[in-house]
């Protein structure tokens, strides 16, 4: 049995040893009243019987007899001690009415008021049985059913009590006295000594890790909670560690695993990653570090990474500029997101041009620490410098080719324009003296040279349509649609021209768009084998184009076939070559070069012998294109 239980028991036994019974009880009244009435009868026959000592007389017995009853009986007791004193009350000048009520309430008073202290003090006592009672059983419930082991152990060592997990886990059923001690594991015998001298000098020790051996020798590894109960008694809690420590345990092994995995990863990438901690030291350097700057990567942990940047800040071009970046990322806590520096050759490098970033560590367990990364952008740099010199030479051949068909065409057109005058010059003059066939062959060479100086031109002009971006300006379409109906006046005779309201404003060159908008109503005229031609301009409100506003050009022509309509945008194509069409086939062509100089671009819907919508996109103006163009 626990300590406190005994304890628990001699108290309870010493409370119902000091109350008497009711034989007991019973006596002790009938003796007090009996010397009450005894002393009163002295006093009468004395002659002497004050209402005082009367009062006094009755009032001992009264007080004896209701210490032993609750409050009804101290009441009833009061009633009969005043039945007893009234004879002697009525004999003498005490019997006045005042008097007796006198003393029937001081009766009644002291009766009530020890039956009111009596019933208190039964119920403090029976509250008190009860939480003892459950007290004593849960402590004995708690006690064998813990998770936990548990000991009653004395200040000598000696297990005076341990529970039904501590004898299923140890073992160890013992014959005669049993040392804690046995338990430990010798390593850890002479620590649990000195926390055992703690325990009893300042009353508890808390989460000491120790080793218990079992009987079946298995280690077990324990924490101990201990408090002192008494001088000599302590309670031992130790919490069995051994899953805790296989989890541990699979946790290290999976965290190992995961940091080999990853440490084998980061050597492997090209690019070279150093990592400083919260103190700004090296924690780890790939190999890629050594490849890149020629330097023992392991020489870089453990000391501070702006020391570790000045062993191998000698091989950049630009050393002084990068270590400043570095000291200022490092003292400031910022972030470098881009800074190009390059690797001058060496014994042991090769020329390099590196992208450095250094980025903050911002998770809670490595808040402060930083990753370097060193990324080698040598082949980007070569391949940047390549495309610049294509770039350049494009562009200077490009200016050549342009030249080259100015010069061309000047010098092509002269000739042409020689042989288109000189043939209309005979036939104006000597055509009455040449036969059919000769004004035949006449007017055939000077309509083929007319066609030549408009494909000489149609080609200059799909040569020259090249715009910058930069240059767009905003273009109401609208307003241009007029003018453009204004300058074809002359075409549109006879045409049903529908233009929509409220077309939207675009951004682009505003003659390149006017040309498309003339093309395409020229080419819907052109190809139109109805009564009366109807040509419909509109635009799309809901584009699948983001930025881009489409528009359409409509007629009710002739159509085309599927098979043509990806080869119509082709230079020099028509859908029929044999026809007598006035044009060179080269509108559509340009018409495809202006929207994808506007990086737009455009396809046909048809159906033949119904009509044909042509569709392009044009880039939307912005509020801040806006702003930049009327800045």
């Amino acid at each position: 049995m626990p300590i406190d239980e005994a304890k628990a028991s001699l108290k309870d036994g010493m409370q119902l040893t000091n109350k008497p019974n009711a034989v007991e009880r019973t006596i002790i009244v009938v003796t007090a009243y009996g010397i009450a009435i005894l002393t009163t009868i002295l006093l009468r026959l004395s002659g002497y019987h004050p209402f005082g000592l009367i009062l006094v007389a009755c009032a001992i017995p009264l007080a004896i007899g209701a210490s032993s009853f609750r409050l009804k009986g101290g009441l009833i007791l009061a009633l009969a001690t005043t039945l007893i004193g009234l004879p002697f009350l009525l004999t003498g000048n005490q019997g006045t009415p005042g008097f007796l009520l006198t003393f029937l309430a001081v009766n009644l008073a002291l009766g009530g008021g020890i039956g009111l202290v009596n019933n208190a003090r039964e119920a403090r006592r029976g509250k008190w049985q009860r939480a003892k009672s459950l007290d004593r059983d849960y402590s004995s419930e708690i006690f064998e059913n813990s998770l936990n082991m548990i000991h009653f152990i004395d200040k000598d060592g000696n297990i005076l009590k341990r529970n039904e997990i501590s004898r299923d886990t140890l073992g160890y059923k013992p014959k005669g006295s049993l040392q804690f001690a046995k338990y430990m594991h010798p390593d850890d015998v002479s620590s649990m000594k000195v926390e055992f001298a703690r325990l009893f000098e300042r009353g508890e020790v808390r989460d000491v890790k120790v080793r218990f051996i079992s009987q079946k020798r298995t280690v077990i590894p324990v924490e101990i909670r201990a408090t002192r109960a008494t001088q000599r008694v302590a309670v031992v809690e130790a919490c069995d560690l051994r899953q805790q420590v296989e989890l541990e345990r699979r946790l290290m092994e999976t965290e190992a695993l995961y940091r080999y995995l990853i440490e084998d990863a980061i050597d492997t990438l090209d690019s070279g990653i150093i990592i400083t901690d919260r103190k700004r030291q090296v924690v780890w350097a790939n190999k890629t570090i050594e490849r890149f700057f020629g330097v023992d990567r392991d020489g870089l942990i453990g000391i501070d990474g702006l020391r570790a940047l000045s062993r191998y800040a000698n091989v950049f071009e630009d050393s002084e500029d990068i270590q400043q970046a570095v000291k200022e990322a490092f003292e400031k806590g910022g972030k470098i997101d881009s800074y190009t520096c390059h690797v001058r050759p060496g014994p042991k490098r090769k020329e390099r041009s590196l992208e450095y970033r250094s980025i903050p560590i911002a998770t809670e367990r490595y808040t402060g620490g930083r990753i370097d990364h060193y990324i080698d952008i040598t082949r980007i740099k070569h391949l940047e410098k390549g495309l610049r010199e294509k770039t350049k030479r494009l562009e200077q051949s490009n200016e050549k080719l342009e030249e080259f068909s100015h010069v061309v065409s000047h010098d092509l057109k002269e000739p042409l324009r020689t042989v288109e005058a000189f043939s209309g010059f005979v036939l104006e003059d000597y055509a009455d003296q040449l036969d059919e066939e000769g004004v035949g062959y006449l007017k055939t060479l000077k309509k083929s040279s007319a066609r030549m100086r408009a494909l000489i031109n149609d080609l200059l002009k799909l040569s020259s349509v090249h715009m910058d971006t930069n240059s767009f300006e905003r273009v109401n379409i609208q307003l241009l649609l007029e003018e453009t109906k204004q300058d074809l006046e002359v075409r549109l005779q006879g045409v049903n021209l529908q233009i929509a309201d409220n077309l939207p404003t675009v951004l682009g060159s505003k003659t390149r768009i006017g040309e498309l908008f003339s093309n395409l109503i020229v080419n819907a005229i052109k190809y139109n084998d109805k009564a009366l031609p109807t040509v419909r301009i509109g635009y799309l409100e809901e584009s699948e184009n983001r930025g881009m506003n489409t528009f359409f050009v409509q007629d009710n022509g002739i159509g085309i076939e599927s098979r043509y309509q990806e080869r119509i945008f082709g230079i020099f194509e028509k859908l029929n070559p044999k026809e007598d069409q006035e044009g060179t086939g080269a509108g559509l062509a340009i018409c495809k070069r202006i929207v994808e100089e506007h990086k737009g671009k455009i396809w046909v819907t048809s159906d033949v012998g119904k009509g044909t919508t042509f569709y392009f996109t044009i880039p939307k103006t912005t509020a801040r294109r806006e702003v930049k163009i009327n800045a």
